[in-house]
């Protein structure tokens, strides 16, 4: 019986850490994935910039393309407005605008979840009036 504590208690340490370790793997994986993406996105024409937010539920900001780099605390939900300015594989860098603070939240998101709005359609909406260029993360 002495046996299987020693094998209880390593089992359950090994089970506590396990988040902490693919936290701290994928932390180590965005810097050079967010550097390599940099190198190779493909820019978008501001003319056909303007995305919507589609599909059910929160869509969370990446700090780089890749999915272990994904945000906790940081999205946007279906309807809300973007800027995109590039595309890497199934992501897309994407700048939102909160109306409120005027604040700008950069970042990546799934490039699935968006739908890109007619130029038509933005000429006859009424502009944004922007004061700050303030980024946050």
């Amino acid at each position: 019986m002495n046996r299987i504590y020693p094998l209880l208690f390593t089992s359950i340490v090994l089970h506590a850490l396990h988040p902490s370790i693919a936290r701290a793997q994928g932390e180590d994986v965005c810097p050079s994935v967010f550097e390599k993406a940099e190198l190779e996105k493909e820019a978008i024409p501001s003319e056909q910039a303007l995305r919507k937010v589609v599909g059910d539920g929160r869509l969370y900001f990446h700090t780089a393309p890749d999915k272990q780099c994904q945000s906790r605390t940081v999205f946007v939900l279906p309807n809300d407005r973007l800027e995109a300015y590039a595309e890497h594989g199934e992501f897309t860098e994407v700048i939102f605008w909160n109306a409120k603070s005027r604040a700008g939240t950069a970042g990546w998101v799934a490039t699935a979840r968006l739908a890109e709005i007619e130029a038509a359609r933005v000429a006859q909406a009424k502009p944004a009036v922007v004061s700050s260029i303030s980024l946050r993360w």
